[in-house]
């Protein structure tokens, strides 16, 4: 068995190793990543890499910003030993191992650490067969949303009006992209809010009415489908469709971006959890 191994060089001169099972690898800023950059290098989903018969390849998926390799831009290529990928001011080696011989550079800890996990996987993974379904969902669901929306930045009328129409532009281009990226409709939200904030502070009532109803909508579809998807969840795993669960927990996550607590934690964890199950089940 192989897997592929990341040097992650960060602007700051940081330099993270990480091991990663699977012959396919996301790289990026969204949570359900495998290599996971922050969203101020990284997009949702900038990379792809994966491993072939033939070595390993690389796949653009975003150019915002532009991927590069051997600080050339590509949409796809071959990735060898020496060469550089790059993403925003990230700096990324991609190597395949063998893990017999990382085995044996492997630390007690390490070790250690690997077999608590693996102890904690295989009691979950009891759980489920035993009765058909994983721990259940944390009482206390967080917000999406701050209570009070953003106010505006600009205190001036003209310049709140120039701020509006800026922060509306951004929240009309990512409620666009919210059909493919959850994370965009979440971001849309206090967008329209702030620009209504804007457009009240520059004396245009109308937009401010109007950027005002469009947060509202676009709030209430996203709280109802957010909903929608922590039922299905809970029914996915009480039938065992591990598959459709693990979907459902990636799609949850993806609205939770950027949030903490249990909640969250839970969903990471029944990810991982998920993930083993899955493996075993195929």
């Amino acid at each position: 068995m192989s897997f592929l191994r990341f040097q992650i060089r960060h602007p700051n001169g940081q330099v993270e190793h990480l091991n990663v099972e699977g012959e396919r690898v996301m790289i990026g800023s969204g949570a359900h990543c495998e290599i996971r950059l922050p969203v101020d290098q990284a997009a949702l989903e900038s990379v792809l890499v994966q491993q072939t018969a033939s070595g390993i390849y690389a796949r653009a998926l975003s150019f915002e910003p532009p991927p590069t390799l051997n600080n050339t831009p590509f949409s796809q290529a071959p990735v060898q030993a020496e060469s550089v990928l790059g993403i925003g001011q990230m700096q990324i080696y991609v190597t395949l191992s063998d893990t017999a011989k990382q085995k044996a550079k492997t630390s007690p800890t390490t070790v250690i650490l690997a077999a608590l996990a693996a102890l904690a996987a295989g009691y979950y993974l009891l759980a489920v067969d035993d009765n058909g379904e994983g721990p259940g969902q944390p009482q206390h669901v967080p917000e999406l949303w701050e209570a009070a929306g953003p106010p505006c930045s600009q205190s001036q009328p003209e310049q709140a009006l120039a701020r509006a129409h800026e922060v509306q532009q951004v929240a009309d281009a990512r409620r666009e992209r919210r059909p493919f990226h959850v994370q965009d409709g979440v971001a849309a939200v206090p967008l329209y809010e702030q620009a209504s904030a804007c457009y009240q502070q520059g004396r245009d009532a109308a937009r401010a009415t109007e950027t005002a109803n469009a947060a509202a909508a676009l709030k209430a579809e996203m709280q109802q489908d957010f909903r929608t998807h922590r039922v299905r969840l809970d029914h996915l795993l009480t039938i065992k469709d591990w598959v459709s669960a693990r979907r459902e927990v990636r799609i949850l996550l993806a609205y939770m971006e950027g949030k903490q607590g249990e909640y969250f934690t839970w969903l990471s964890n029944l990810d991982r959890q998920l993930k083993l199950k899955v493996g075993r089940v195929t």
